[in-house]
């Protein structure tokens, strides 16, 4: 154990060559994230894959074998060191910042929030009440809410709805509320 903590500490000294790790691959990978040393391995070739050489002589091995599996890469060369600049530099002024401009949509949507919201609570009846042909349900008779799918039967009582006051409310004034309510939340987000 001690063995490792030794070439660890000799590796983070930089005592140890590229070579020296290469059958470690604690190590191999040590060095690569802290150096930056890359140490590929290398691709096994079988002897049927090489061409034939005639034999000259005797090969004697003058050291140790290693694990041949690693190839070691040699680290790039540093770089050039430039002088830094002598004189000292100007100040540099704030950019100004954008000036946020309020959205059109946001207040189209927030417009129609709002009379959705009127519309619940009958204030159209008062307003446009006076379209409505007296023989039908009518504003005067406490419908004071416009049906919005019936918008263009207003002028009968077809386009007309008691008010959420008096408990009542359709799928078009949800519909309409939450839309807008959501488009709205939608287009006032800081960007």
């Amino acid at each position: 154990m001690s063995s490792i903590q030794e070439r660890l500490q000799q590796l983070l000294d930089g005592e140890l060559d590229p070579a020296d790790i290469a059958d470690d691959p604690t190590l191999v990978s040590l060095a690569d994230r802290i150096y930056g040393i890359k140490i590929a391995t290398v691709q096994p070739v079988k002897a049927r894959d090489l061409p034939p050489q005639s034999s000259t002589g005797e090969v004697t091995e003058i050291a140790p074998p290693t694990n041949m599996m690693v190839e070691v890469i040699a680290p790039e060369a540093p770089a050039l060191e430039m002088p830094l600049p002598t004189s000292p530099l100007p100040e540099l002024e704030m950019p100004p910042m954008p000036v946020r401009q309020g959205s059109t949509m946001r207040w189209v949507f927030t417009a129609g929030l709002l009379v959705s919201i009127l519309n619940l609570l009958g204030v159209f009846g008062y307003l446009f009440g006076g379209l409505c042909d007296p023989s039908d349900i009518c504003p005067s008779d406490g419908s004071t809410r416009i049906n919005w799918a019936s918008i263009h039967q207003i002028t009968s009582g077809y386009g007309w709805s008691p008010s959420v006051l008096d408990g009542s409310f359709g799928i078009p004034d949800i519909v309409a509320i939450v839309s807008t309510s959501t488009l709205m939340v939608f287009f006032t987000r800081g960007k």
